[in-house]
Protein backbone atom coordinates (compact mmCIF):
# COMPACT_ATOMS: atom_id res chain seq x y z
CA UNK A 1 0.00 0.00 0.00
CA UNK A 2 1.20 3.71 -0.43
CA UNK A 3 1.18 6.12 2.03
CA UNK A 4 0.55 9.53 1.74
CA UNK A 5 1.90 11.98 4.87
CA UNK A 6 1.07 15.28 5.73
CA UNK A 7 2.46 18.01 8.03
CA UNK A 8 -0.49 20.26 7.92
CA UNK A 9 -4.47 20.05 7.75
CA UNK A 10 -7.13 21.78 6.53
CA UNK A 11 -10.58 21.47 5.76
CA UNK A 12 -12.34 25.03 3.79
CA UNK A 13 -15.62 25.80 2.30
CA UNK A 14 -17.53 23.12 -0.30
CA UNK A 15 -19.69 20.23 1.27
CA UNK A 16 -23.01 20.61 0.60
CA UNK A 17 -23.31 18.98 0.38
CA UNK A 18 -24.96 18.11 2.53
CA UNK A 19 -22.82 15.10 3.93
CA UNK A 20 -24.05 11.93 1.56
CA UNK A 21 -22.45 8.70 1.60
CA UNK A 22 -23.11 6.26 -1.11
CA UNK A 23 -25.34 3.13 -0.47
CA UNK A 24 -24.49 -0.25 -1.98
CA UNK A 25 -28.14 -1.31 -2.60
CA UNK A 26 -28.37 1.72 -4.89
CA UNK A 27 -25.52 0.12 -7.61
CA UNK A 28 -26.75 -3.12 -6.03
CA UNK A 29 -29.93 -2.91 -7.58
CA UNK A 30 -28.58 -1.00 -10.82
CA UNK A 31 -30.06 2.55 -9.84
CA UNK A 32 -26.70 4.14 -10.45
CA UNK A 33 -25.79 3.29 -14.06
CA UNK A 34 -23.42 5.69 -15.13
CA UNK A 35 -22.44 5.27 -19.12
CA UNK A 36 -25.50 4.14 -21.70
CA UNK A 37 -28.05 1.37 -20.51
CA UNK A 38 -27.05 -1.95 -18.62
CA UNK A 39 -26.88 -5.02 -20.33
CA UNK A 40 -25.55 -3.91 -23.53
CA UNK A 41 -22.03 -5.01 -24.91
CA UNK A 42 -19.40 -3.92 -24.12
CA UNK A 43 -19.48 -4.32 -19.98
CA UNK A 44 -18.56 -0.97 -19.41
CA UNK A 45 -16.87 0.15 -15.94
CA UNK A 46 -17.59 4.18 -14.95
CA UNK A 47 -17.26 5.46 -11.47
CA UNK A 48 -20.24 6.99 -9.77
CA UNK A 49 -19.51 9.16 -6.75
CA UNK A 50 -23.50 10.04 -5.99
CA UNK A 51 -26.39 8.16 -5.54
CA UNK A 52 -28.73 10.52 -6.97
CA UNK A 53 -27.43 12.17 -9.94
CA UNK A 54 -24.38 12.48 -12.41
CA UNK A 55 -22.25 14.64 -10.68
CA UNK A 56 -18.49 13.39 -9.98
CA UNK A 57 -17.92 15.56 -6.96
CA UNK A 58 -18.82 14.72 -3.49
CA UNK A 59 -18.57 16.25 0.04
CA UNK A 60 -18.07 13.49 2.20
CA UNK A 61 -18.07 14.43 5.79
CA UNK A 62 -17.67 11.94 8.47
CA UNK A 63 -17.18 12.39 12.84
CA UNK A 64 -14.00 13.44 13.78
CA UNK A 65 -12.22 10.61 15.65
CA UNK A 66 -8.73 9.86 16.78
CA UNK A 67 -8.91 6.50 15.71
CA UNK A 68 -7.38 5.21 12.15
CA UNK A 69 -10.38 3.83 10.37
CA UNK A 70 -11.19 2.71 6.60
CA UNK A 71 -13.05 4.76 4.46
CA UNK A 72 -15.12 4.24 1.32
CA UNK A 73 -13.90 6.90 -0.89
CA UNK A 74 -14.93 6.94 -4.81
CA UNK A 75 -17.49 4.12 -5.96
CA UNK A 76 -16.64 2.28 -9.40
CA UNK A 77 -18.99 0.55 -10.99
CA UNK A 78 -19.70 -2.45 -12.95
CA UNK A 79 -23.10 -1.25 -15.92
CA UNK A 80 -24.24 -4.47 -16.88
CA UNK A 81 -27.54 -6.49 -16.55
CA UNK A 82 -25.81 -9.37 -14.58
CA UNK A 83 -23.61 -8.99 -11.42
CA UNK A 84 -20.11 -9.63 -12.00
CA UNK A 85 -19.31 -13.43 -13.09
CA UNK A 86 -15.89 -12.96 -11.76
CA UNK A 87 -13.63 -10.50 -9.28
CA UNK A 88 -12.89 -7.61 -11.85
CA UNK A 89 -9.77 -5.44 -11.17
CA UNK A 90 -9.83 -1.64 -11.66
CA UNK A 91 -7.00 0.48 -11.01
CA UNK A 92 -7.57 3.98 -10.21
CA UNK A 93 -4.74 7.14 -10.68
CA UNK A 94 -4.48 10.36 -8.84
CA UNK A 95 -6.45 12.65 -11.35
CA UNK A 96 -4.87 16.35 -10.54
CA UNK A 97 -6.30 18.00 -14.05
CA UNK A 98 -9.77 17.04 -12.76
CA UNK A 99 -9.70 19.21 -9.19
CA UNK A 100 -7.87 21.91 -11.08
CA UNK A 101 -10.74 21.90 -13.54
CA UNK A 102 -13.02 21.67 -10.85
CA UNK A 103 -11.36 24.31 -8.60
CA UNK A 104 -11.37 26.90 -11.48
CA UNK A 105 -15.07 26.33 -12.81
CA UNK A 106 -15.82 26.94 -9.19
CA UNK A 107 -14.01 29.39 -7.99
CA UNK A 108 -13.29 26.60 -4.90
CA UNK A 109 -9.43 25.96 -3.22
CA UNK A 110 -9.69 22.28 -2.40
CA UNK A 111 -5.88 21.02 -2.03
CA UNK A 112 -4.92 16.97 -3.32
CA UNK A 113 -4.74 15.12 -0.47
CA UNK A 114 -1.13 13.60 -0.41
CA UNK A 115 0.26 16.72 -1.54
CA UNK A 116 2.82 18.56 0.93
CA UNK A 117 1.55 19.55 4.26
CA UNK A 118 -1.81 17.53 3.77
CA UNK A 119 -3.04 14.58 6.65
CA UNK A 120 -1.63 11.53 6.57
CA UNK A 121 -3.93 8.62 4.72
CA UNK A 122 -2.82 5.24 3.25
CA UNK A 123 -4.30 4.40 -0.41
CA UNK A 124 -5.20 0.93 0.48
CA UNK A 125 -4.30 -1.89 -2.33
CA UNK A 126 -2.08 0.91 -4.01
CA UNK A 127 -5.62 2.14 -5.85
CA UNK A 128 -6.92 -1.12 -7.20
CA UNK A 129 -10.47 -1.23 -6.42
CA UNK A 130 -11.78 -5.27 -6.51
CA UNK A 131 -15.68 -5.13 -7.83
CA UNK A 132 -16.09 -8.72 -6.15
CA UNK A 133 -18.00 -11.60 -8.13
CA UNK A 134 -21.60 -11.33 -7.75
CA UNK A 135 -21.53 -7.73 -6.83
CA UNK A 136 -21.84 -4.40 -9.14
CA UNK A 137 -19.60 -1.83 -6.92
CA UNK A 138 -15.97 -1.55 -5.46
CA UNK A 139 -14.96 1.52 -3.91
CA UNK A 140 -11.44 3.14 -3.53
CA UNK A 141 -10.47 3.29 0.17
CA UNK A 142 -8.44 4.81 2.24
CA UNK A 143 -7.73 3.92 6.00
CA UNK A 144 -7.14 7.76 7.40
CA UNK A 145 -7.71 9.41 10.92
CA UNK A 146 -10.67 11.44 10.31
CA UNK A 147 -9.67 14.03 13.40
CA UNK A 148 -6.61 15.02 11.02
CA UNK A 149 -9.19 16.47 8.30
CA UNK A 150 -10.82 19.02 10.84
CA UNK A 151 -9.10 22.29 10.05
CA UNK A 152 -8.85 25.80 8.13
CA UNK A 153 -8.78 24.22 4.49
CA UNK A 154 -10.28 21.04 2.41
CA UNK A 155 -8.31 18.38 0.96
CA UNK A 156 -9.86 16.28 -2.30
CA UNK A 157 -9.25 13.12 -3.60
CA UNK A 158 -8.91 12.96 -7.08
CA UNK A 159 -8.60 9.65 -8.79
CA UNK A 160 -9.54 8.74 -12.45
CA UNK A 161 -9.93 4.80 -13.71
CA UNK A 162 -6.39 3.94 -15.70
CA UNK A 163 -7.25 0.55 -16.68
CA UNK A 164 -8.81 -2.92 -16.15
CA UNK A 165 -6.91 -5.82 -15.04
CA UNK A 166 -9.16 -8.55 -16.86
CA UNK A 167 -10.64 -8.66 -20.29
CA UNK A 168 -13.74 -7.64 -21.94
CA UNK A 169 -14.33 -4.24 -20.00
CA UNK A 170 -14.28 -0.93 -21.31
CA UNK A 171 -13.49 2.08 -19.00
CA UNK A 172 -16.46 4.82 -19.21
CA UNK A 173 -15.59 7.98 -21.77
CA UNK A 174 -17.55 10.36 -19.77
CA UNK A 175 -17.94 9.06 -15.89
CA UNK A 176 -14.30 8.41 -15.64
CA UNK A 177 -13.29 9.90 -12.58
CA UNK A 178 -14.20 10.82 -9.16
CA UNK A 179 -13.50 13.97 -7.02
CA UNK A 180 -14.49 13.45 -3.14
CA UNK A 181 -13.66 16.34 -0.77
CA UNK A 182 -12.97 14.17 2.93
CA UNK A 183 -13.62 16.36 5.67
CA UNK A 184 -14.43 16.01 9.91
CA UNK A 185 -17.62 16.94 10.77
CA UNK A 186 -17.72 20.65 12.21
CA UNK A 187 -19.37 21.82 15.82
CA UNK A 188 -22.46 23.42 13.78
CA UNK A 189 -23.33 20.40 11.70
CA UNK A 190 -27.01 18.88 12.51
CA UNK A 191 -30.85 18.62 12.08
CA UNK A 192 -32.27 22.18 13.13
CA UNK A 193 -35.88 23.03 13.37
CA UNK A 194 -36.55 27.08 11.18
CA UNK A 195 -39.10 29.09 11.94
CA UNK A 196 -39.46 32.28 11.05
CA UNK A 197 -40.95 33.81 6.98
CA UNK A 198 -40.29 34.39 3.82
CA UNK A 199 -41.91 37.44 1.64
CA UNK A 200 -41.96 37.18 -2.20
CA UNK A 201 -41.61 40.65 -3.95
CA UNK A 202 -45.24 41.48 -3.96
CA UNK A 203 -46.94 39.45 -1.95
CA UNK A 204 -47.93 38.99 2.33
CA UNK A 205 -45.24 36.87 3.85
CA UNK A 206 -45.26 32.79 3.92
CA UNK A 207 -44.49 31.50 7.34
CA UNK A 208 -42.60 28.81 7.66
CA UNK A 209 -42.27 25.94 10.41
CA UNK A 210 -39.62 23.10 8.89
CA UNK A 211 -37.72 20.76 11.09
CA UNK A 212 -34.86 18.27 10.18
CA UNK A 213 -32.97 21.24 8.15
CA UNK A 214 -29.59 20.31 7.48
CA UNK A 215 -26.77 22.46 8.64
CA UNK A 216 -23.74 20.49 6.66
CA UNK A 217 -20.25 20.52 7.11
CA UNK A 218 -18.56 22.72 4.34
CA UNK A 219 -15.21 24.10 6.16
CA UNK A 220 -14.01 24.58 9.66
CA UNK A 221 -17.03 26.90 10.72
CA UNK A 222 -18.60 27.03 7.48
CA UNK A 223 -21.73 24.86 6.55
CA UNK A 224 -24.41 25.01 3.56
CA UNK A 225 -28.03 25.15 4.24
CA UNK A 226 -31.22 25.09 1.68
CA UNK A 227 -33.22 27.92 1.69
CA UNK A 228 -36.86 27.83 2.11
CA UNK A 229 -37.18 23.61 1.96
CA UNK A 230 -41.26 23.83 2.74
CA UNK A 231 -42.10 26.91 0.60
CA UNK A 232 -39.89 25.94 -2.33
CA UNK A 233 -38.76 22.46 -2.12
CA UNK A 234 -35.97 23.59 -4.74
CA UNK A 235 -32.09 21.38 -3.60
CA UNK A 236 -30.98 24.49 -5.47
CA UNK A 237 -31.68 26.92 -3.15
CA UNK A 238 -28.43 26.43 -1.10
CA UNK A 239 -26.16 29.19 0.83
CA UNK A 240 -23.05 29.25 3.30
CA UNK A 241 -23.16 29.84 6.67
CA UNK A 242 -20.14 30.64 8.50
CA UNK A 243 -20.09 31.01 12.34
CA UNK A 244 -17.55 33.83 13.16
CA UNK A 245 -15.08 33.60 16.87
CA UNK A 246 -17.61 36.17 17.78
CA UNK A 247 -20.44 34.76 17.04
CA UNK A 248 -21.40 36.69 14.18
CA UNK A 249 -22.61 34.79 10.90
CA UNK A 250 -21.43 35.36 7.60
CA UNK A 251 -24.20 34.41 4.72
CA UNK A 252 -22.20 34.09 1.81
CA UNK A 253 -23.21 32.37 -2.25
CA UNK A 254 -22.98 28.65 -2.54
CA UNK A 255 -20.43 28.23 -5.59
CA UNK A 256 -22.80 25.35 -6.59
CA UNK A 257 -26.07 27.04 -6.32
CA UNK A 258 -28.28 28.31 -8.74
CA UNK A 259 -28.96 31.74 -6.94
CA UNK A 260 -27.14 33.56 -5.17
CA UNK A 261 -28.03 34.40 -1.80
CA UNK A 262 -26.95 37.45 -0.15
CA UNK A 263 -27.01 38.95 4.02
CA UNK A 264 -29.56 41.74 5.11
CA UNK A 265 -30.44 43.50 8.12
CA UNK A 266 -32.88 41.94 10.56
CA UNK A 267 -34.99 45.25 9.93
CA UNK A 268 -36.98 44.25 13.03
CA UNK A 269 -38.43 41.23 11.57
CA UNK A 270 -40.43 39.00 13.77
CA UNK A 271 -39.17 35.98 12.08
CA UNK A 272 -36.04 36.26 13.39
CA UNK A 273 -36.86 38.05 16.61
CA UNK A 274 -35.57 41.34 14.86
CA UNK A 275 -32.03 39.98 15.59
CA UNK A 276 -28.65 40.52 13.43
CA UNK A 277 -27.08 37.39 11.46
CA UNK A 278 -25.46 35.75 14.24
CA UNK A 279 -25.41 32.11 16.63
CA UNK A 280 -26.77 31.62 20.37
CA UNK A 281 -23.97 29.02 21.42
CA UNK A 282 -26.28 28.44 24.84
CA UNK A 283 -29.24 27.78 23.23
CA UNK A 284 -27.56 26.51 19.44
CA UNK A 285 -29.91 28.77 17.78
CA UNK A 286 -28.87 30.70 14.62
CA UNK A 287 -30.85 34.20 13.86
CA UNK A 288 -30.66 34.32 9.59
CA UNK A 289 -31.43 37.26 7.48
CA UNK A 290 -31.06 36.63 3.70
CA UNK A 291 -32.46 37.07 0.42
CA UNK A 292 -31.86 36.69 -3.81
CA UNK A 293 -33.31 37.33 -7.11
CA UNK A 294 -35.35 35.07 -8.92
CA UNK A 295 -34.90 34.21 -12.63
CA UNK A 296 -37.27 36.69 -13.40
CA UNK A 297 -35.33 39.30 -11.17
CA UNK A 298 -38.13 39.48 -8.13
CA UNK A 299 -36.58 39.25 -4.41
CA UNK A 300 -37.35 36.54 -2.08
CA UNK A 301 -36.50 37.87 1.61
CA UNK A 302 -35.86 35.35 4.61
CA UNK A 303 -36.07 36.44 8.05
CA UNK A 304 -35.62 32.59 10.41
CA UNK A 305 -34.63 31.40 13.37
CA UNK A 306 -33.08 27.81 13.54
CA UNK A 307 -32.46 25.61 16.68
CA UNK A 308 -30.22 22.55 16.78
CA UNK A 309 -32.99 19.75 17.44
Amino acid sequence: MKKSNIKYFVAGALLAAMVVGCKDQDYEDYKIQSDASHGNDPKIISTAVTATSNSEFLVYAVLPTHDEQEFQLIPVVLNSKDVASQDIHVTLVENLDSLDSYNAANNSNYLAAGSPGSPAFTLEDNGVVTIPKGSSVGYLKIKAVSFDFLGADSYAFSYKIASVQEPGYVISGNHNFGIVVFIAKNAYDGLYHETGNVVREGNPPDEMDTKDVHLATRGLATNVAQAGTDVFGNSTLTYLITTNSDNTVTISADPNAAVSIYPIAAGGNAGSEGVENSYDPTTKTYYLNYEYKNGSGLKRTFHTKMVLE
